[in-house]
């Protein structure tokens, strides 16, 4: 026995369906690209592995925390490139907090000032040196240089902006806005302990637009790029 449908007679109007043709990734919020962060043609890798190498010519040695457990050797093998010079290191991550924004979660001894002005920890890519190497090494290091810091796959410029006065001098320290950037879950009391992070520090090499609070980071990136362009060609890379 045949039933009739319950839909005789009726005009069925199909509607239009929109479907996204983005993929699943593209649907997810992406993540802003870092200002300060070397251009993707960087082989950040092998760059970091010729710094672990470059270790022959010794220009200081600094611990890398008030305790004097671990230590970290200052480098000067790529001082005699031709077209580049730059020093290097590899170790920890500690936080500065300094400028006018000092009191950062965690912070407990920051200062309003940095060496050469008050640079805004919070919104400034920095870097700290030891006091000491600073004035020893003054012939090859200028006020504010570029430097670059190789944590994990990135590779991030910033500045000298601050030096390191306490006792005993430490090596390896940056702005927490480079060390949140390497490390998010880092603060004022809280950085990275291990000994695995790079600093490259072009001495005679200081970027245009630094002012006594803020820094031009479109001019930093571009003379960083540069300057590590020039440096992974010497080193063969």
């Amino acid at each position: 026995m045949k039933f009739p449908s319950a839909l005789s007679g009726l005009t069925v109007i199909a509607l239009p369906v929109a479907f996204s043709m983005r993929t699943p990734l593209e649907r997810v919020a992406s993540v802003p690209p870092v200002p300060f962060a070397a251009d993707p043609s960087i082989n950040v890798a092998g760059i970091y592995a010729a710094a672990l190498a470059s270790n022959t010519e010794t220009l200081a040695t600094y611990p890398t925390a008030p305790e004097r457990k671990f230590f970290s050797n200052i480098y000067g093998d790529w001082q005699h490139f031709l077209n580049v010079s730059a020093f290097h290191f590899i170790a920890d991550m500690d936080v500065d907090c300094d400028g006018p924004k000092d009191h950062c979660k965690g912070n407990r001894d920051g200062q309003t000032a940095t060496s050469f002005g008050a640079l805004d920890a919070t919104e400034v890519p920095y870097f700290v040196l030891p006091e000491k190497f600073t004035i020893q090494y003054k012939s090859i290091l200028k006020d504010n240089a570029l430097g670059a810091i190789i944590c994990g796959s990135k590779m991030l410029y910033g500045i000298y902006g601050d030096q390191d006065a306490d006792s005993p001098q430490v090596i390896g320290e940056a702005s927490i806005l480079i060390a949140q950037t390497c490390f998010p879950g880092a603060d004022g009391n809280n950085g990275h302990a291990a000994s695995d992070v790079a600093y490259i520090v072009f001495g005679s090499e200081v970027p245009t637009g630094i002012e006594k609070n803020s820094i031009d980071i479109p001019a930093l990136k571009a003379l960083g790029d540069e300057q590590m362009m020039l440096l992974q060609k010497a080193l063969g890379l």
